[in-house]
């Protein structure tokens, strides 16, 4: 998803990846410091290409991440938030 949300800002599309469940770990800076070094960067790449990282609030409490955990540039939100950031889109892409 992350390659996909590259290209598409390099399209200059509006991107916002909203993490939920098990990958909202990956933004966890203890974990983030243990990944591959290509999938880091990748995310890393999004961030600085604009891409908006967002973790879901009900994972982080589920998985005792606080905001001061994360990766700079990622921010918790609510799922309603990303409903009506979604509602709007003109194309919205899922993985599971």
């Amino acid at each position: 998803m992350f390659g996909y949300a590259l290209v598409a800002r390099a399209m200059r599309y509006e991107m916002k990846i909203f993490l939920a469940l098990d990958s909202a770990l990956v933004t966890k800076r203890q974990i983030f410091e243990k990944l591959d070094p290509k999938f880091r960067d990748r995310i890393t790449d999004c961030l600085a290409a604009g891409v908006q990282l967002e973790v879901c609030q009900a994972s982080a409490q589920t998985f005792n991440i606080r905001t001061e955990d994360l990766i700079p540039g990622v921010k918790i939100s609510g799922i309603a938030s990303f409903f009506a950031y979604a509602e709007d889109a003109a194309i919205n892409l899922s993985w599971s």
